[in-house]
Protein backbone atom coordinates (compact mmCIF):
# COMPACT_ATOMS: atom_id res chain seq x y z
CA UNK A 1 0.00 0.00 0.00
CA UNK A 2 1.29 3.45 -0.94
CA UNK A 3 1.62 6.26 2.16
CA UNK A 4 0.28 9.46 1.66
CA UNK A 5 2.63 12.41 2.63
CA UNK A 6 1.56 14.84 4.96
CA UNK A 7 0.82 18.38 3.57
CA UNK A 8 4.06 20.66 4.48
CA UNK A 9 3.14 23.87 6.19
CA UNK A 10 5.52 25.87 4.33
CA UNK A 11 6.42 24.64 0.98
CA UNK A 12 10.07 25.26 1.17
CA UNK A 13 10.90 22.28 -0.95
CA UNK A 14 10.14 24.86 -3.86
CA UNK A 15 13.22 26.13 -3.10
CA UNK A 16 15.06 23.46 -3.14
CA UNK A 17 18.18 23.62 -5.81
CA UNK A 18 18.52 27.22 -4.90
CA UNK A 19 22.15 28.15 -3.67
CA UNK A 20 23.20 30.59 -1.01
CA UNK A 21 24.28 32.67 -3.60
CA UNK A 22 21.06 33.00 -5.49
CA UNK A 23 19.70 37.03 -6.31
CA UNK A 24 16.34 37.55 -5.24
CA UNK A 25 16.23 41.11 -4.59
CA UNK A 26 18.53 41.75 -7.64
CA UNK A 27 17.38 43.38 -11.02
CA UNK A 28 16.90 39.72 -12.11
CA UNK A 29 15.42 37.79 -9.37
CA UNK A 30 13.52 35.26 -9.58
CA UNK A 31 10.67 35.25 -7.28
CA UNK A 32 8.65 32.53 -6.22
CA UNK A 33 4.99 33.45 -6.37
CA UNK A 34 1.67 31.67 -4.89
CA UNK A 35 0.57 28.86 -6.46
CA UNK A 36 -3.21 26.50 -6.42
CA UNK A 37 -3.54 23.28 -7.61
CA UNK A 38 -7.70 22.08 -7.59
CA UNK A 39 -8.50 18.74 -8.31
CA UNK A 40 -11.91 17.38 -9.36
CA UNK A 41 -13.31 14.58 -10.69
CA UNK A 42 -12.76 13.27 -14.31
CA UNK A 43 -16.22 14.61 -15.99
CA UNK A 44 -16.04 11.83 -18.77
CA UNK A 45 -15.79 9.22 -16.02
CA UNK A 46 -18.39 10.79 -13.27
CA UNK A 47 -20.50 13.58 -14.69
CA UNK A 48 -22.30 13.78 -11.86
CA UNK A 49 -19.51 15.20 -9.04
CA UNK A 50 -17.23 17.01 -11.89
CA UNK A 51 -17.92 19.77 -10.88
CA UNK A 52 -16.72 18.85 -7.01
CA UNK A 53 -13.45 19.42 -5.50
CA UNK A 54 -11.98 16.32 -4.13
CA UNK A 55 -10.51 16.60 -0.49
CA UNK A 56 -7.29 14.04 0.87
CA UNK A 57 -5.74 13.75 -2.71
CA UNK A 58 -2.02 13.68 -2.61
CA UNK A 59 -0.33 15.95 -4.95
CA UNK A 60 3.77 16.10 -6.11
CA UNK A 61 4.57 19.00 -8.54
CA UNK A 62 7.67 18.58 -9.88
CA UNK A 63 10.08 20.92 -11.72
CA UNK A 64 10.91 19.58 -15.21
CA UNK A 65 14.47 21.77 -15.15
CA UNK A 66 15.68 21.03 -11.67
CA UNK A 67 13.44 17.97 -10.20
CA UNK A 68 13.10 19.66 -7.53
CA UNK A 69 9.46 18.64 -5.89
CA UNK A 70 6.52 19.79 -3.66
CA UNK A 71 4.18 17.32 -1.73
CA UNK A 72 0.97 18.12 -0.29
CA UNK A 73 -2.70 17.04 0.49
CA UNK A 74 -5.59 19.31 -0.64
CA UNK A 75 -8.01 20.82 1.57
CA UNK A 76 -12.23 20.04 1.81
CA UNK A 77 -12.33 22.34 -1.48
CA UNK A 78 -9.99 19.82 -3.57
CA UNK A 79 -7.27 22.98 -3.36
CA UNK A 80 -3.69 22.83 -2.61
CA UNK A 81 -2.45 26.17 -2.40
CA UNK A 82 0.84 26.81 -2.09
CA UNK A 83 2.11 30.14 -1.16
CA UNK A 84 5.50 29.70 -2.46
CA UNK A 85 6.63 27.98 -5.82
CA UNK A 86 9.67 28.93 -8.17
CA UNK A 87 8.10 30.36 -11.59
CA UNK A 88 9.25 27.13 -13.97
CA UNK A 89 7.25 23.91 -16.02
CA UNK A 90 6.05 21.29 -13.95
CA UNK A 91 4.34 18.09 -14.04
CA UNK A 92 1.63 17.10 -11.24
CA UNK A 93 1.19 14.19 -10.06
CA UNK A 94 -2.40 13.62 -7.58
CA UNK A 95 -3.52 10.10 -5.70
CA UNK A 96 -6.52 9.20 -3.78
CA UNK A 97 -7.06 5.85 -1.82
CA UNK A 98 -10.94 5.48 -1.26
CA UNK A 99 -12.39 2.94 0.92
CA UNK A 100 -15.20 0.91 -0.70
CA UNK A 101 -18.17 2.32 1.67
CA UNK A 102 -16.35 6.11 0.52
CA UNK A 103 -16.72 5.35 -2.89
CA UNK A 104 -19.71 4.23 -3.07
CA UNK A 105 -21.45 7.22 -0.80
CA UNK A 106 -19.23 9.68 -2.89
CA UNK A 107 -19.72 8.73 -6.31
CA UNK A 108 -22.69 7.10 -6.04
CA UNK A 109 -21.75 3.59 -7.74
CA UNK A 110 -21.14 0.56 -6.56
CA UNK A 111 -17.66 -1.11 -6.78
CA UNK A 112 -16.21 -4.58 -5.88
CA UNK A 113 -13.06 -3.44 -4.93
CA UNK A 114 -12.29 -2.72 -1.02
CA UNK A 115 -9.81 -0.06 -1.92
CA UNK A 116 -10.06 2.12 -4.58
CA UNK A 117 -7.31 3.56 -6.65
CA UNK A 118 -7.64 7.66 -8.08
CA UNK A 119 -4.77 9.11 -10.01
CA UNK A 120 -4.30 12.12 -12.01
CA UNK A 121 -1.36 13.30 -14.13
CA UNK A 122 -0.35 16.63 -16.53
CA UNK A 123 2.84 17.72 -17.62
CA UNK A 124 3.85 20.96 -19.06
CA UNK A 125 2.25 22.95 -15.87
CA UNK A 126 3.41 26.64 -16.43
CA UNK A 127 3.74 28.29 -13.24
CA UNK A 128 4.34 31.88 -13.06
CA UNK A 129 3.59 35.89 -11.73
CA UNK A 130 0.27 35.42 -14.32
CA UNK A 131 -0.69 31.61 -14.22
CA UNK A 132 -1.74 31.22 -10.32
CA UNK A 133 -3.66 27.91 -10.74
CA UNK A 134 -4.16 24.90 -12.67
CA UNK A 135 -7.25 21.96 -12.51
CA UNK A 136 -5.87 18.20 -12.14
CA UNK A 137 -8.85 15.94 -12.80
CA UNK A 138 -8.46 12.53 -11.26
CA UNK A 139 -10.11 9.03 -12.09
CA UNK A 140 -10.28 5.72 -10.94
CA UNK A 141 -8.87 2.26 -13.03
CA UNK A 142 -10.04 -1.29 -12.42
CA UNK A 143 -7.52 -3.65 -10.88
CA UNK A 144 -6.37 -6.57 -12.85
CA UNK A 145 -6.22 -10.21 -12.81
CA UNK A 146 -3.43 -10.18 -15.11
CA UNK A 147 -0.95 -7.31 -14.58
CA UNK A 148 2.58 -6.47 -16.44
CA UNK A 149 4.83 -7.87 -14.24
CA UNK A 150 8.47 -6.89 -15.80
CA UNK A 151 9.04 -4.90 -18.87
CA UNK A 152 12.11 -5.45 -20.22
CA UNK A 153 13.02 -2.62 -23.20
CA UNK A 154 16.71 -1.31 -22.02
CA UNK A 155 18.72 -3.82 -23.85
CA UNK A 156 22.24 -5.05 -22.59
CA UNK A 157 25.46 -3.59 -23.97
CA UNK A 158 25.79 -2.98 -27.13
CA UNK A 159 29.59 -5.05 -27.39
CA UNK A 160 29.47 -7.03 -23.86
CA UNK A 161 25.96 -7.61 -24.16
CA UNK A 162 23.24 -9.12 -26.48
CA UNK A 163 22.29 -5.67 -27.82
CA UNK A 164 18.40 -5.21 -28.14
CA UNK A 165 17.89 -8.73 -28.94
CA UNK A 166 17.21 -10.06 -25.42
CA UNK A 167 14.23 -7.90 -24.99
CA UNK A 168 11.01 -9.70 -22.97
CA UNK A 169 7.55 -8.72 -21.59
CA UNK A 170 6.29 -10.52 -18.31
CA UNK A 171 2.97 -11.12 -17.04
CA UNK A 172 1.59 -11.78 -14.02
CA UNK A 173 -1.65 -13.97 -12.81
CA UNK A 174 -2.59 -11.51 -9.59
CA UNK A 175 -5.33 -13.73 -8.92
CA UNK A 176 -5.94 -16.91 -6.94
CA UNK A 177 -7.38 -18.85 -10.13
CA UNK A 178 -5.81 -20.54 -12.98
CA UNK A 179 -6.18 -17.54 -16.07
CA UNK A 180 -5.73 -18.79 -19.56
CA UNK A 181 -3.07 -16.80 -21.43
CA UNK A 182 -4.70 -17.76 -24.71
CA UNK A 183 -5.57 -14.72 -27.16
CA UNK A 184 -4.31 -12.70 -24.92
CA UNK A 185 -3.04 -9.54 -26.86
CA UNK A 186 -0.24 -7.28 -26.41
CA UNK A 187 -0.12 -3.69 -27.56
CA UNK A 188 2.55 -1.35 -27.71
CA UNK A 189 1.52 2.01 -28.42
CA UNK A 190 2.47 4.81 -30.93
CA UNK A 191 2.45 8.57 -29.84
CA UNK A 192 4.40 11.44 -30.82
CA UNK A 193 8.29 11.21 -29.52
CA UNK A 194 8.64 14.74 -28.37
CA UNK A 195 6.71 17.32 -26.24
CA UNK A 196 7.37 20.24 -29.21
CA UNK A 197 3.39 21.48 -29.21
CA UNK A 198 2.40 22.31 -33.38
CA UNK A 199 -0.75 21.91 -35.12
CA UNK A 200 -1.00 18.74 -34.92
CA UNK A 201 -0.47 18.11 -31.30
CA UNK A 202 -2.44 18.42 -28.26
CA UNK A 203 -1.26 20.96 -25.69
CA UNK A 204 0.70 18.09 -23.64
CA UNK A 205 3.10 17.65 -27.14
CA UNK A 206 0.91 14.48 -27.81
CA UNK A 207 -1.04 13.80 -30.85
CA UNK A 208 -4.32 15.15 -31.62
CA UNK A 209 -6.12 12.21 -32.94
CA UNK A 210 -8.96 13.63 -33.47
CA UNK A 211 -7.53 15.47 -36.98
CA UNK A 212 -7.40 12.18 -38.37
CA UNK A 213 -9.57 9.56 -36.39
CA UNK A 214 -12.46 12.19 -36.12
CA UNK A 215 -14.89 11.93 -32.88
CA UNK A 216 -13.85 14.62 -31.43
CA UNK A 217 -12.47 14.92 -27.93
CA UNK A 218 -13.19 10.78 -27.74
CA UNK A 219 -10.13 10.15 -29.94
CA UNK A 220 -8.14 11.57 -27.50
CA UNK A 221 -9.56 10.22 -24.52
CA UNK A 222 -11.36 6.79 -25.09
CA UNK A 223 -8.68 5.02 -27.47
CA UNK A 224 -4.99 4.17 -27.71
CA UNK A 225 -2.86 3.86 -30.87
CA UNK A 226 -0.46 1.17 -32.23
CA UNK A 227 1.09 0.06 -35.08
CA UNK A 228 2.54 -3.28 -33.06
CA UNK A 229 -0.58 -5.64 -32.00
CA UNK A 230 0.28 -9.18 -31.43
CA UNK A 231 -1.37 -12.10 -29.79
CA UNK A 232 -0.80 -15.47 -27.89
CA UNK A 233 -2.17 -18.12 -29.49
CA UNK A 234 -4.05 -21.03 -28.06
CA UNK A 235 -7.55 -23.31 -28.02
CA UNK A 236 -8.82 -21.25 -24.93
CA UNK A 237 -7.14 -23.67 -22.62
CA UNK A 238 -3.89 -24.07 -24.04
CA UNK A 239 -1.54 -21.97 -21.81
CA UNK A 240 -2.65 -21.78 -18.24
CA UNK A 241 -1.15 -19.22 -15.80
CA UNK A 242 -1.17 -20.73 -12.14
CA UNK A 243 -2.45 -18.46 -9.64
CA UNK A 244 0.87 -16.04 -8.45
CA UNK A 245 2.63 -17.27 -11.69
CA UNK A 246 3.60 -15.64 -14.86
CA UNK A 247 4.68 -15.90 -18.72
CA UNK A 248 7.45 -14.49 -20.35
CA UNK A 249 6.89 -12.95 -23.96
CA UNK A 250 10.34 -12.96 -25.66
CA UNK A 251 11.98 -10.84 -28.52
CA UNK A 252 14.10 -13.85 -29.07
CA UNK A 253 13.30 -16.80 -27.24
CA UNK A 254 17.27 -17.99 -27.09
CA UNK A 255 19.59 -18.12 -23.92
CA UNK A 256 21.49 -14.66 -25.17
CA UNK A 257 24.42 -15.82 -22.44
CA UNK A 258 25.85 -18.47 -25.07
CA UNK A 259 27.75 -17.34 -28.46
CA UNK A 260 25.20 -16.58 -31.79
CA UNK A 261 25.60 -16.77 -35.37
CA UNK A 262 25.77 -13.73 -37.22
CA UNK A 263 24.46 -13.10 -40.61
CA UNK A 264 27.51 -14.69 -42.31
CA UNK A 265 26.91 -17.82 -40.03
CA UNK A 266 30.15 -17.00 -37.80
CA UNK A 267 30.03 -17.79 -34.23
CA UNK A 268 30.01 -14.74 -32.30
CA UNK A 269 30.79 -15.03 -28.24
CA UNK A 270 29.37 -12.70 -25.59
CA UNK A 271 32.06 -11.19 -23.76
CA UNK A 272 30.11 -10.55 -20.41
CA UNK A 273 27.15 -12.91 -20.12
CA UNK A 274 26.15 -11.68 -16.60
CA UNK A 275 25.24 -8.66 -18.23
CA UNK A 276 22.10 -10.33 -20.52
CA UNK A 277 19.73 -13.30 -19.68
CA UNK A 278 18.73 -16.60 -20.98
CA UNK A 279 15.42 -16.74 -22.61
CA UNK A 280 15.49 -20.02 -24.29
CA UNK A 281 12.95 -20.81 -21.48
CA UNK A 282 10.62 -17.96 -22.48
CA UNK A 283 6.47 -19.04 -23.41
CA UNK A 284 5.93 -17.56 -26.46
CA UNK A 285 8.48 -15.57 -28.83
CA UNK A 286 7.61 -13.32 -31.77
CA UNK A 287 9.35 -14.61 -34.52
CA UNK A 288 9.31 -12.28 -37.84
CA UNK A 289 10.41 -14.71 -40.47
CA UNK A 290 7.46 -15.99 -41.99
CA UNK A 291 5.62 -12.89 -41.48
CA UNK A 292 8.21 -11.08 -43.25
CA UNK A 293 8.35 -13.44 -45.89
CA UNK A 294 4.64 -13.42 -46.64
CA UNK A 295 4.90 -9.62 -46.97
CA UNK A 296 8.25 -10.08 -48.91
CA UNK A 297 10.25 -8.55 -46.49
CA UNK A 298 13.68 -9.66 -45.69
CA UNK A 299 14.13 -11.63 -42.66
CA UNK A 300 15.72 -10.01 -39.90
CA UNK A 301 19.03 -10.96 -38.72
CA UNK A 302 18.60 -11.39 -35.19
CA UNK A 303 15.04 -13.17 -35.58
CA UNK A 304 16.09 -16.79 -34.91
CA UNK A 305 13.41 -19.12 -34.14
CA UNK A 306 13.19 -21.68 -30.67
CA UNK A 307 10.92 -24.16 -32.74
CA UNK A 308 10.44 -25.28 -29.24
CA UNK A 309 8.74 -22.03 -28.13
CA UNK A 310 5.44 -21.06 -29.27
CA UNK A 311 5.22 -17.78 -31.77
CA UNK A 312 2.83 -15.19 -31.18
CA UNK A 313 0.49 -13.95 -33.96
CA UNK A 314 0.64 -11.01 -35.44
CA UNK A 315 -2.51 -9.25 -35.84
CA UNK A 316 -1.42 -5.99 -36.97
CA UNK A 317 1.95 -4.68 -37.77
CA UNK A 318 2.32 -1.38 -39.75
CA UNK A 319 6.18 -0.37 -38.56
CA UNK A 320 9.37 -1.15 -41.02
CA UNK A 321 11.05 -3.08 -38.22
CA UNK A 322 11.31 -6.75 -38.61
CA UNK A 323 11.55 -7.85 -35.10
CA UNK A 324 9.87 -6.63 -31.94
CA UNK A 325 12.57 -3.80 -31.34
CA UNK A 326 11.12 -2.28 -28.63
CA UNK A 327 11.92 0.97 -29.36
CA UNK A 328 13.61 3.05 -26.65
CA UNK A 329 13.62 6.60 -28.18
CA UNK A 330 10.04 6.35 -28.74
CA UNK A 331 9.45 5.01 -25.28
CA UNK A 332 6.17 2.68 -26.32
CA UNK A 333 3.25 2.15 -23.75
CA UNK A 334 2.44 -1.50 -23.17
CA UNK A 335 -0.79 -2.85 -22.48
CA UNK A 336 -2.42 -6.38 -22.48
CA UNK A 337 -5.84 -6.62 -23.55
CA UNK A 338 -8.65 -9.22 -24.45
CA UNK A 339 -11.20 -8.88 -27.37
CA UNK A 340 -12.84 -11.44 -30.10
CA UNK A 341 -11.28 -11.22 -33.46
CA UNK A 342 -14.78 -9.71 -34.95
CA UNK A 343 -13.86 -7.06 -31.82
CA UNK A 344 -10.81 -6.59 -33.06
CA UNK A 345 -11.77 -6.77 -37.02
CA UNK A 346 -14.18 -3.80 -36.56
CA UNK A 347 -11.67 -1.25 -34.80
CA UNK A 348 -10.89 1.28 -37.29
CA UNK A 349 -7.29 2.11 -38.70
CA UNK A 350 -6.00 5.76 -39.18
CA UNK A 351 -2.96 7.58 -40.10
CA UNK A 352 -0.62 9.81 -37.45
CA UNK A 353 -1.58 13.34 -37.39
CA UNK A 354 2.16 14.68 -37.93
CA UNK A 355 1.99 12.16 -41.33
CA UNK A 356 -2.13 12.15 -42.31
CA UNK A 357 -1.13 10.35 -45.70
CA UNK A 358 1.63 7.86 -44.00
CA UNK A 359 1.05 4.11 -42.25
CA UNK A 360 -1.89 3.68 -40.73
CA UNK A 361 -2.45 2.86 -37.00
CA UNK A 362 -4.81 0.28 -34.84
CA UNK A 363 -7.68 2.52 -32.95
CA UNK A 364 -7.77 0.99 -29.75
CA UNK A 365 -11.24 1.27 -27.40
CA UNK A 366 -9.78 1.79 -24.14
CA UNK A 367 -12.01 -0.51 -22.62
CA UNK A 368 -10.84 -3.53 -23.68
CA UNK A 369 -7.35 -2.87 -21.82
CA UNK A 370 -6.93 -4.79 -18.59
CA UNK A 371 -3.13 -3.26 -17.75
CA UNK A 372 -1.21 -0.73 -18.82
CA UNK A 373 2.03 0.94 -18.03
CA UNK A 374 3.72 4.31 -20.04
CA UNK A 375 7.50 4.42 -19.81
CA UNK A 376 9.19 7.10 -19.95
CA UNK A 377 12.61 8.94 -19.40
CA UNK A 378 14.13 11.06 -16.39
CA UNK A 379 13.71 14.08 -18.79
CA UNK A 380 10.21 12.96 -19.63
CA UNK A 381 10.89 14.03 -23.56
CA UNK A 382 8.45 11.85 -24.91
CA UNK A 383 4.47 12.78 -23.80
CA UNK A 384 2.62 10.49 -22.26
CA UNK A 385 0.90 7.44 -24.04
CA UNK A 386 -1.95 5.95 -21.67
CA UNK A 387 -5.24 7.78 -20.25
CA UNK A 388 -4.65 8.46 -16.71
CA UNK A 389 -7.78 6.08 -15.71
CA UNK A 390 -5.19 3.09 -17.21
CA UNK A 391 -1.81 4.52 -15.56
CA UNK A 392 -1.69 7.46 -13.53
CA UNK A 393 1.77 8.64 -13.92
CA UNK A 394 4.84 6.69 -15.51
CA UNK A 395 8.01 5.06 -14.81
CA UNK A 396 11.23 4.43 -15.80
CA UNK A 397 14.79 2.51 -15.79
CA UNK A 398 16.96 3.61 -12.29
CA UNK A 399 20.40 3.38 -11.31
CA UNK A 400 20.94 2.77 -7.59
CA UNK A 401 20.97 6.30 -6.76
CA UNK A 402 17.92 6.78 -8.32
CA UNK A 403 19.68 8.63 -11.37
CA UNK A 404 18.28 8.09 -14.88
CA UNK A 405 19.55 5.07 -16.69
CA UNK A 406 19.15 4.44 -20.75
CA UNK A 407 19.69 2.10 -23.03
CA UNK A 408 21.52 -0.55 -22.91
CA UNK A 409 21.72 -0.68 -19.54
CA UNK A 410 20.72 -4.06 -18.61
CA UNK A 411 18.32 -2.51 -16.34
CA UNK A 412 14.34 -3.16 -16.51
CA UNK A 413 11.27 -2.14 -14.73
CA UNK A 414 9.31 -4.66 -12.58
CA UNK A 415 6.58 -4.15 -10.11
CA UNK A 416 6.86 -4.63 -6.65
CA UNK A 417 5.29 -7.33 -4.46
CA UNK A 418 1.99 -6.15 -2.43
CA UNK A 419 2.44 -9.64 -0.50
CA UNK A 420 2.11 -13.28 -0.25
CA UNK A 421 -0.77 -15.27 0.57
CA UNK A 422 -0.22 -19.12 1.52
CA UNK A 423 2.85 -19.08 -0.72
CA UNK A 424 0.97 -17.01 -3.83
CA UNK A 425 2.53 -13.56 -5.17
CA UNK A 426 0.13 -10.97 -5.02
CA UNK A 427 1.94 -7.39 -6.85
CA UNK A 428 1.25 -3.93 -6.14
CA UNK A 429 -1.61 -2.65 -8.72
CA UNK A 430 -2.84 0.89 -7.68
CA UNK A 431 -2.59 1.79 -11.86
CA UNK A 432 0.10 4.30 -10.79
CA UNK A 433 3.44 2.70 -12.75
CA UNK A 434 5.49 5.86 -10.58
CA UNK A 435 4.54 4.21 -7.07
CA UNK A 436 4.00 0.04 -8.70
CA UNK A 437 7.21 -0.31 -10.68
CA UNK A 438 11.16 -0.39 -9.60
CA UNK A 439 14.06 -0.92 -10.86
CA UNK A 440 16.01 -4.35 -11.20
CA UNK A 441 18.84 -6.47 -13.29
CA UNK A 442 16.24 -7.89 -15.40
CA UNK A 443 15.23 -11.08 -14.96
CA UNK A 444 12.74 -13.26 -16.07
CA UNK A 445 9.92 -14.59 -13.40
CA UNK A 446 12.74 -13.06 -10.75
CA UNK A 447 10.76 -10.17 -8.26
CA UNK A 448 11.46 -7.01 -6.88
CA UNK A 449 14.35 -7.14 -3.89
Amino acid sequence: MKRLILLLIIPVLALIGCSRDDDFGGNNEIKPVPFTVNVKYDASKYPNVADKGVANVTLTLENSATGDKITGKTDANGDLKLTAVLPGNYSIKAELQMKKNDYEQEIGQETTYDIVYFGGFQEKVTVNANISEAIVRISSGNLSDLVIKQYYYAGSDTKLGANLRDQFIEIHNNSDQTIYADGLYLVFLEGNINNNVTNYTLPSGQYNWSLTAGGGTAANTDYVYSNIFIRIPGNGTQYPILPGKSIVVAQTAVNHKAPYDDINGKAIGIQKPELTVDLSQADFETYMGAYNISIGKKPFAWDIQNIAVPDMLISYWSIASNDLILNVNSMLGLGILSATDAEVASWKKVAAPKAPNGTLFLQIPKSYIIDGIDITDKEQKAPKDFPSDIDASRTFITDKLGLAEGTFSGLSVIRKTKEIINGRIVLQDTNNSANDFVTIKANPRGYAN
